[in-house]
């Protein structure tokens, strides 16, 4: 994930567009931290944002409606969720899909994916952003094997667990090969995973 820290900007005023990076407001960022969810999605002078919570972050988008990015951002988290990953993790995922969407001239994909989420949001009786956590999984599971379900699950797995941030939260320092290996670097330093107990070791034999 790309990220760029930059100042507050005026009242009223989106922050520049620096490509498609996840942009930060660096007191707001310390503040609210990586881990907050509740972000939400508004329009500013044609774009689309993605807005982390206490406006520490956000995430612009270049071809989906706010519509399409909100139930795209609450989908993903549906299909994979963690507790203890913000919004701006799978924001990234967002992003990820709108860029590969940006790429197709026949907008065939774009289409597919707003169909899509007209489906989802019939499967939710309602509309999927609004239901609760219940029934964005019994929906999801009414249009699981889809093209718009494939297509969104099968990039969220890979946009949301490369992201260097994320194996963090997950107890992986990343690869090692640049480092010299893991021998020297930690290799049994996993916090996160108890101990084996004694009696899954063989005693040491005696030379």
């Amino acid at each position: 994930m790309s990220i760029t820290v930059h100042a507050r900007a005026p009242r009223g005023e989106a922050p520049p567009r620096l490509g498609r990076r996840i942009r930060l407001d660096r007191r707001r960022f310390l503040a609210s931290g990586l881990t907050a969810v509740g972000a939400y999605v508004v329009a500013f002078r044609g774009v689309t944002w993605i807005v982390g919570p206490g406006k520490a972050w956000a995430a612009g988008v270049d071809t989906f409606e706010p519509e399409l990015a909100d139930t795209l951002l609450k989908m993903t988290r549906a299909l994979y969720p963690h507790d203890f990953l913000g919004d701006v993790h799978y924001a990234q995922v967002v992003q990820d899909l709108d860029g590969e969407v940006s790429g197709f001239d026949d907008k065939e994909r774009l289409q597919m994916l707003r169909g899509g989420m007209a489906e989802l949001d019939e499967a939710a009786g309602g509309t999927f952003v609004t239901a609760d956590a219940g029934g964005k999984q019994a929906a999801l599971g009414k249009i699981a094997g889809s093209p718009f379900f494939e297509a969104v699950r099968s990039k969220t797995v890979v946009s949301l667990y490369n992201q260097p941030e994320v194996w963090k939260k997950f107890g992986y320092e990343g690869p090692s090969y640049d480092e010299g290996g893991y021998l020297h670097r930690g290799f049994d330093d996993l916090s996160w995973l108890p101990d084996p107990p004694a009696e899954a070791s063989p005693p040491v034999q005696a030379g």
